[in-house]
């Protein structure tokens, strides 16, 4: 956070005995779909995917967090409404847990905390610009480039029905990106 934003110690000792530790176990489930998210998770150690589910159960991988990363729904945080995607855990995962009731009052609380906040929804923003563009327009092997330089050691981590998932290509399409990168 502080390689973002200048945080004045006297928030930092108001904010920390608000946090607490959370580990969540291989497949637990951070944030579920239709519910009203009370967090936002700070990831200390471990990796969380954020994915859709249909209602016949084939899912979408929309994004992946991991060390000194962000998960939660903002959606969640800024309406108060139902999350409309499941983050899940794909391995055991340490977190800091950050109330959304706190996140608003430190908001309201000084400056630091509200320019934090903007600077993360920027750049999501900016990332889900990059992602929509990527899916509508470059080409599989573009996207699996950007997935490996983005995701720097994530394919050694996760299956690759996930990070396919991800790329919005089957298992098979992958292994052939996979092939020709590795034989060229």
């Amino acid at each position: 956070m502080e390689s973002q934003v200048s945080i004045p110690a006297s928030e930092w000792d108001y904010a920390v005995p608000h946090l607490v530790e959370c580990q969540f176990e291989k497949n637990d489930y951070l944030v579920s779909a239709g519910d009203v998210a009370d967090n936002f998770y700070f990831i200390l150690e471990g990796l969380v995917r954020f994915f859709y589910s249909t209602e016949s159960g084939k899912e979408f991988n929309k994004y992946f967090a991991m060390e000194n990363g962000f998960a939660g729904s903002f959606h969640s945080l800024v309406l108060r409404a139902p999350c409309g995607f499941f983050v899940q855990a794909l391995e055991e995962t340490n977190t800091l847990v950050l109330p959304n009731q706190l996140l608003r009052e430190l908001y309201e609380r000084h400056p630091c905390w509200e320019r934090l906040g903007r600077r993360n929804a920027e750049n999501l923003v900016l990332l889900k610009e990059a992602r929509e563009k990527e899916l509508l327009l470059d080409a599989l092997e573009t996207r699996y480039r950007r997935f490996l330089r983005e995701y720097p050691g994530l394919e050694d981590r996760i299956p690759q029905y996930h990070i396919a998932s991800f790329l919005g290509v089957t298992n098979v399409a992958l292994s052939r990106i996979r092939r020709k990168i590795n034989q060229g």
